[in-house]
Order: structure tokens, then C-alpha cells, then sequence
């Protein structure tokens, strides 16, 4: 067994990740970056999945505009956002801005100014453009993490238990790519590892972004936050994978099942017209029981559900007549007719030409709104464990802004290397007892079984039962079927070798678990939670659910 030191150990390798290394190794400390590809290879952040990354920021030298990026996050939030953590956002997301351009990174300019328009639940525009999605934050920061000679990166590790001791998080143990164990002693922790929608069918996370950080920090007894809160939003199932950006809706894309049939009005109420729906859905992207724009994703689930689904498992999109004149003819409050061109030729450059071709679409999970609860210094609820990005819960609530989860991996990416660093200068000459990983962890890593079957089983009833239409018996079918397969792995045979796919399966496993009794436990619709059993917002259930192991 290898045996590592570090003063601050980054698990991880995104947008927070490298944000964290950056600000802890500023701050004095020696850093650790553990990930399971090499930097810029992994993570949501780099995932190809988009044409652009939207970038929140407000002007400081507009009054009020600041004040009014705070007021839209805690809206959006409908009471389960942390107002602290939106405060320091707000604040804040403006200076990094202006220092992720120091560093090389390109944002969409509009003659001498940016170009700003108004993203997903925004009262006002502040969403910045940055082409090629996030991967030119992550190259950036690359460059200076390559300047600074107390950051180490250790690739091909996967974290799989933090090392408590006393309540106090003192490091974690890895498993390298030949099965061995490697401990890692650290003065602190910070979790940067992404989210957890590889437990859905249908998703938009790269394979190596499995829920790993809620499992790290549930088991080692963290508080998670918000799990019930999961943005979903349709995209492109077909010929490509990418995002579905909401102000394309504006358009009135026409949508048909397999047997060429318009299908929306047998499933909406009563004198909706589908347009309605569409108008409403060019305000966000992600699905949201807050208004009307909740029934295309409602209905494009049924219709698929129910066996109507086109040749590659999607539902029909026609765009072929968004020509320029026809776009531009189309009074525009979303960023249509500057969004559009981006979208269209970045489709081009990927060999989809949506003038000429139909595309098929579905319902993806994309991001969860919740996870390990963060203060103001991004720790979490144990002494020397801190987290960031979308692994962290309370800075976002029911709903999430447009462009708020790209700024969050920067603001709060960077408070949890500085809080990391802070609280490992006064850890230095503690000793840790050798100790070893839990029994229970190397038993589920040496078990053998049919890992891809079972992940398989588990995306196709969480994409049916837990992405967009819950109900108690959906929810229980979700939880009945993680016990199951959890039973299952209990009762396989071992092996000799370790399988870290089986790790994987346990992450993604666990977290679904979690989701679906966070999702139980709020018997109301609100934000990104949809219950069809509970369509109304319930103003007694105004508040987050905290979930902690064994409580």
C-alpha cells in the first residue's frame, strides 16, 4: 500500500477543483489534486455536451444589478437556498469574472462591452458567453496550476472513503487503476467531484462523474442538502448528444411521435395550446413545476413512455425552418437571435445541420441543485471537510439560475482551498494511527458481478421513475429496486481482483437512494420537484431537508 501526504487534498479534477488547488496553494499550502483522468480530460466542466457556458455575473457599476443577482438566486430558490451563500455568489462573481479574462479566458463580446442576455430564471440580463462550454476555464486554470510548484496532480486514482478520525476528517484512501490501495494524509479535504446524473438512462455527465462526492460525504457522516432538487431538460438524443438551450423554444420547434403524430394536446390541460408551453420554455432550459413550461418535458416523457418513442428512443424535432429571416422575424426577449447562430454552427461543426436534418430529443438529467451543506467557508458539517461545485448543496435551491453552476465551481471552488489551507496550517504534526479502509468498502470492491447490467437496470427505472413524473409509487419502486440490487451485491461471490466499476455501481446507487427519499420526503411539487401525487407548492414545507446517515 502506497502511503501520500498532503497538506490539502482536492478530490476531483473540474471547474471547482482546480479552483480550489489554485486558492489553497496561494494560500500557502501543499497541494494534492486526486482524479481519476488527467486534468482537462474529465469532469463536467470540459463534457462536450453544449455549444456555450453561460457565466453570471452583475455589473457593479449598474446600481443595483449585484443586489439584483442575490434577490433571482433566493427566488429561484423558493426558500431553499442558503441567502448567505447567495449573498457571497452575488458578490463576488463579478471579480472573477475580470480575473478568469487575466487568465486567457474569451467571453462573447458585443462591441466595446459584453454580451450579456437573460438566462433561466433571471429577472434582468447577466448571463456572459463562453464558447466551447467550460473547457477554456479548465485549460486556464491549468496553465496556473502549471506555475505553481506546491500543486501536484495524482491521475488515475479513484477516492473511494475518507480517513476519519475522531469525527475529523484527516485524509482519504484511493484506489489506483491496478487495484492497489493508496492512503492519503491530509490536513484537509475539499470535494469537488461533480454530481451524480450517470444514475439516469438519459443524462449529460461524462462516465467518470458518478455521485461519488455525496457517497464519500453521506458515509463518513456530512449533512447533505436539497438532494430532492434535480435539474432535468430535454437535449438532443440524436445524432449527437448536446443540450437543447430554452430560447430555441421561442421558435415553436414542431415535434412528432413515431407514427409522425403531434402528441402534446392529448396530455395537456384542458385549452393549453402547446405554443404556450413552448413560449413559457424559452425562459429556462431546465425543467421546473413552477409554470406551464413544465408540460413539454412532462409530455415528451409520457409519449416515450407510453411506446411512441422514434427510431432511436427520442421524440421528433423539426427545426429545418429557423432559417435567419424566420428567427430574426421572432420578437426576441431570450437571446434567441444571438444564441441561435451559436447553436446552429456549432451543430454544423459537429456534422448536424438542423436546417436540412431532424433531430431526435429527450428528457436528460443534467445537474442536482443539492449535496454535502456548505457554510460561508464552504465546510461542510465535519471539522476538515470542505466542498464546492455541484457537489456542494445551499448555494442553489429549488431552481437554479442559468449560468449560476460555472461561477459557483469559481467562487466557491476558491473559498474552499483558502478555508482548506487555513485549517491544515493548525493540523500540521497531528498524528494518524495507520489504520485501514473499511471492511464493508472492500468487500463491495471485490465482489463479482455483472456491474454494467446492473447500472443499466438502475438508469432505466430512476429515467422512468425519478427524473421528472414522481409519484409515492415511483419513488418507492426506485427504492425498492436500490435495496435490491444493494442485496444483490451483498449475496455475489468474491474475487480476488478488485473491480472499481463496482464502486461506481455503489456511488451511482446510493445516491439514487438518496435522491428518491429526499424526493418521498416532500410530498409537494416546488421548483426542479415535480409530484404528480402533490402538484401544489405546500408553503409548510417552506424549508430544506437535511439528510445525515444513520438520522
Amino acid at each position: 500500500m502506497n502511503r501520500l501526504a498532503t497538506d490539502v487534498l482536492i478530490v476531483g479534477g473540474g471547474g471547482a477543483a482546480g479552483r480550489a488547488a489554485i486558492a489553497a496553494a496561494d494560500a500557502g499550502a501543499d497541494v494534492l489534486i486526486a482524479t481519476k483522468k488527467p486534468l482537462g480530460l474529465g469532469g463536467t466542466t470540459t463534457y462536450p455536451v453544449a455549444e456555450m457556458a453561460g457565466y453570471n455575473a452583475g455589473n457593479p457599476a449598474k446600481p443595483g444589478d449585484v443586489e439584483r443577482h442575490y434577490q433571482d438566486i433566493v427566488d429561484a430558490g423558493q426558500g431553499m437556498a442558503d441567502p448567505r451563500l447567495a449573498a457571497i455568489l452575488a458578490e463576488n462573481a463579478p471579480r472573477t469574472v475580470a480575473e478568469l479574462e487575466k487568465w486567457g479566458v474569451a467571453f462573447d463580446m458585443e462591441g466595446d462591452d459584453y454580451y450579456i442576455f437573460q438566462s433561466c430564471f433571471a429577472s434582468a440580463p447577466r448571463t456572459h458567453v463562453i464558447r466551447g462550454h467550460g473547457d477554456p476555464i479548465v485549460h486556464a486554470m491549468m496553465q496556473q496550476i502549471a506555475l505553481r510548484p506546491n500543486i501536484r496532480e495524482l491521475s488515475g486514482i479513484t477516492i473511494v472513503e475518507l480517513l476519519m478520525r475522531d469525527g475529523v476528517c484527516r485524509g482519504a484512501w484511493g484506489m489506483d487503476k491496478a487495484g492497489g490501495f493508496v492512503r492519503i494524509d491530509a490536513g484537509a479535504v475539499v470535494l469537488a467531484t461533480g454530481g451524480a446524473s450517470q444514475a439516469f438512462e438519459k443524462n449529460l455527465n461524462p462516465g467518470d462523474v458518478s455521485g461519488d462526492g455525496y457517497l464519500l460525504g453521506y458515509e463518513a457522516g456530512a449533512e447533505l442538502i436539497n438532494m430532492e432538487f434535480m435539474q432535468a431538460g430535454l437535449g438532443i438524443s440524436h445524432p449527437i448528444t448536446n443540450i437543447f438551450n430554452g430560447y430555441i423554444w421561442a421558435a415553436h420547434p414542431r415535434l412528432q411521435n413515431s407514427r409522425g403524430e403531434s402528441f402534446m394536446e392529448k396530455y395537456l390541460p384542458a385549452g393549453m395550446p402547446p405554443e404556450h408551453v413552448m413560449d413559457e420554455h424559452r425562459r429556462h432550459f431546465p425543467f421546473s413545476s413552477s409554470d406551464d413550461s413544465k408540460y413539454l418535458e412532462i409530455t415528451i416523457q409520457k409519449e416515450i413512455c407510453a411506446g411512441n418513442a422514434c427510431a432511436h428512443g427520442g421524440i421528433c424535432a423539426d427545426l429545418t425552418h429557423m432559417t435567419d429571416a424566420y428567427v430574426d422575424s421572432i420578437p426576441d426577449d431570450c437571446g434567441l437571435h444571438h444564441m441561435w447562430r451559436v447553436a446552429r454552427d456549432h451543430m454544423r461543426e459537429n456534422g448536424l445541420d438542423l436546417l436540412k436534418q431532424t433531430v431526435e430529443i429527450s428528457v436528460f438529467a443534467h445537474a442536482i441543485n443539492g449535496g454535502v451543506r456548505i457554510n460561508e467557508r464552504s465546510a461542510s458539517s465535519l471539522p476538515g471537510l470542505y466542498a464546492a461545485g455541484e457537489v456542494a448543496g445551499g448555494p442553489h435551491g429549488a431552481d437554479r439560475l442559468g449560468g449560476n453552476m460555472m461561477v459557483t465551481c469559481q467562487v466557491f471552488g476558491e473559498i474552499a482551498g483558502r478555508s482548506a489551507a487555513e485549517w491544515a496550517r493548525g493540523q500540521k504534526g497531528l498524528a494518524v494511527d495507520a489504520g485501514k479502509p473499511s471492511a464493508a468498502l472492500e468487500e463491495i470492491l471485490h465482489k463479482r458481478i455483472d456491474t454494467n447490467a446492473m447500472i443499466a437496470h438502475m438508469q432505466k427505472v430512476n429515467q422512468k421513475n425519478l427524473l421528472v413524473c414522481r409519484s409515492e409509487k415511483s419513488l418507492e419502486r426506485v427504492q425498492e429496486l436500490v435495496q435490491d440490487l444493494l442485496r444483490e451485491i451483498e449475496q455475489a461471490p468474491t474475487q480476488d481482483a478488485v473491480r472499481m466499476d463496482n464502486f461506481r455501481l455503489y456511488s451511482m446507487l446510493v445516491s439514487s437512494g438518496l435522491m428518491a427519499q429526499a424526493a418521498q420526503g416532500r410530498k409537494e411539487s416546488r421548483g426542479a420537484h415535480f409530484r404528480e401525487d402533490y402538484p401544489q407548492t405546500d408553503s409548510a414545507l417552506g424549508k430544506p431537508a437535511v439528510q445525515k446517515k444513520n438520522t
